[in-house]
């Protein structure tokens, strides 16, 4: 299997000698801020961002929209993207989420279909008969598509939006002691109205958005940060021990299940505050990666983050962005 990976690196490599536009999640904006953990974490993971709350660990996060081309409607119905790098001391470890529980697929297998289903080419709206062509024959996705369909899929402001993990990550401590780990970045809000924000906005607004205030997501955060009004969101994980995953009667690493609530429970562990936005060319040239990953931190499903970490890398290569 290595060996595959290390002649697919070569080829790729080699075709990747002129620039492209990234494939997906095209249209978007990145900030610079800060982390820091509510309490030690060490009896669940050797992470040493997580180890100690006096300790603030840089961030930098990006928020994007999957299917949206540059000059596109940011308030369309879509799925989006939120992804963030802790730079620890250990290196760097990318976070990647999207406003969705969960995901379309649950096996890498699956991964080259939806990409073609989502291209620019293939796509005027999510609602194209080749979307649901591809729901028919990948049922696992109907969990999304329920969400997408929802106010959950239109929003006008990334400050106020949610981002799930969706993959199933891996905490070890010190004792080598295993928790199975999912995120959940839920934005702080100040006033009561902001809480609303969070459900999305009518289907109606989403298209008034599109024509009136098409960079309504970009335009928000980017004015928000300029007036001092940092973005602040809080980082929580549901947890599940090994003998709990052997009894749950569902396979807790496929992204497209839910863990419920009720029975793994999310712990507010941390807060990100993002200060600074970066300029367009240093967005441009950001890869984020799930394979980018600190000691104590290891994937659920290692194959499909194999998968999903070289079409992230291949993607960066091909657009000449920093590995």
């Amino acid at each position: 299997m290595m060996t595959d990976f290390l002649l697919l690196e070569k080829i790729s490599r080699l075709t990747s000698r002129t620039p492209r536009p990234r494939l997906l999640h095209q249209k978007g904006i990145a900030a610079r801020g800060s982390f820091a953990p509510y309490m030690s974490l060490s009896d669940y993971t050797r992470a040493e961002f997580l180890r100690d709350p006096r300790v603030e660990t840089c961030v930098t996060a990006r928020f994007s929209r999957t299917t949206g081309e540059k000059g596109s409607g940011d308030s369309f119905r879509d799925t989006r993207g939120f992804a963030v790098r802790f730079e620890t001391e250990q290196g760097d470890y990318d976070l990647l989420c999207h406003n969705m529980p969960v995901y379309y697929i649950s096996s890498p297998s699956q991964f080259p279909a939806m990409v073609e289903t989502l291209m620019p080419e293939d796509r005027q709206a999510l609602g194209s008969g080749g979307f649901w062509k591809f729901l028919s024959e990948n049922p696992q996705a109907v969990n999304l598509a329920v969400g997408l369909y929802s106010d959950r899929g239109t929003l006008k402001s990334y400050r106020f939006m949610e981002g799930y993990s969706a993959n199933t990550y891996k905490w070890v401590n010190d004792r080598q002691e295993e928790l199975y780990i999912r995120y959940r970045w839920v934005p702080l809000c100040e006033r009561e109205e902001d809480y609303e924000k969070r459900k999305g906005v009518s289907s109606q607004e989403a298209e008034f958005l599109a024509g009136f205030s098409p960079d309504c997501c970009v335009s928000d955060f980017a004015l928000a940060v300029e007036e001092g009004n940092f973005p602040v969101y809080e980082l929580e994980a549901q947890m599940m021990e090994p003998d709990q995953a052997k009894r749950c009667g569902f396979d807790f690493l496929s992204p497209s299940l839910y863990w419920p609530e009720e029975n793994f429970p999310y712990i507010k562990i941390g807060k990100m505050v993002l200060n600074q936005v970066l300029k367009k060319e240093q967005e441009d040239a950001l890869c984020f990666r799930p394979g980018k990953l600190v000691d104590g931190i290891e994937p659920g499903n290692l194959e499909f983050f194999q998968i999903m970490d070289y079409a992230h890398r291949d993607g960066g290569r091909q657009r000449g962005a920093k590995q």
